[in-house]
């Protein structure tokens, strides 16, 4: 038998959940989209999370928009010293962005053998 305590609970938390449904979240009743989260390296799967959680974006996802940034840009710019400084800026951001998943592919190979 229930005690008086436990049906004002249940009681409280049926009323909440019709109120959530309520709410209705962008996505509500759907399924989940896992596979994102299933095309990341299992090692990084935590910290991605953890980032996307906190609208943060990797690094290496930022310079890949900053890159993106700039190549909109250079394609509006007229020939000219500005151009020239863009395209030095982009071929800089690249290496630095070609390194950094290469370190990443590296170590996850590494973290995969041990």
């Amino acid at each position: 038998m229930n005690s008086p305590l436990a049906c004002l609970a249940e009681a409280r938390i049926q009323e909440s959940l019709e109120q959530e449904v309520a709410v209705r979240l962008p996505g509500h009743g759907q399924p989940l989209d896992l596979d994102g989260y299933f095309a990341a390296p299992s090692a990084l799967r935590s910290g991605f999370g953890l980032l996307k959680s906190a609208g943060i974006l990797p690094p290496e996802v930022e310079a890949m928009k900053q890159a993106a940034q700039l190549r909109e840009r250079l394609a509006e710019l007229p020939e000219g010293r500005t151009r020239e400084a863009v395209k030095a800026e982009l071929q800089k951001l690249e290496v630095e962005l070609s390194l950094a998943l290469e370190r990443m592919k590296r170590q996850l190979k590494a973290d995969a053998v041990s």
